[in-house]
């Protein structure tokens, strides 16, 4: 449904015939622009007592709301959100609920600080 009426902002698939691995993209618009973004995360041992440490390796180091290889930090609000609806949270949940409002917070002022470019302005600039 939402992918119909164009209101999904995440693809994944799993990356290994375990299912422990997954990979994929996840979007944001900012000012009417798409922000597109790799994301990853492995399935912790301890899964679902543990949530996926949600991963953006492009912006790794452009935030302080990141830890060393891109991952978000959940820990002050999602974690225990997770820990009290463990078992019934699963990855949906760890997409919409941690790694959403994520975005939502730091994109528009990495966007408006020039941490991070448009595609289109970057394509725009090499040509100049």
């Amino acid at each position: 449904m939402n992918k119909s009426n164009d209101n999904d902002w995440f693809r994944i698939s799993a990356a290994n015939p375990e299912g422990t691995r997954w990979t994929g993209k996840c979007w944001y618009v900012h000012n009417l622009l798409k922000y597109e973004f790799d994301l990853q995360f492995d399935i912790p041992v301890t899964y679902p007592a543990t949530a996926p440490e949600l991963e953006l390796p492009e912006l790794d180091g452009k935030t302080q709301k990141m830890y060393r290889g891109g991952k978000i930090c959940l820990t002050v609000h999602f974690k225990p959100l997770w820990a009290k609806n463990c078992p019934r949270f699963g990855i949906a949940h760890a997409l919409c609920l941690g790694l959403a409002p994520w975005l939502a917070a730091e994109i528009p002022i990495l966007v408006d600080s020039g941490m991070i470019k448009h595609k289109d302005d970057a394509t725009t600039s090499d040509e100049s």
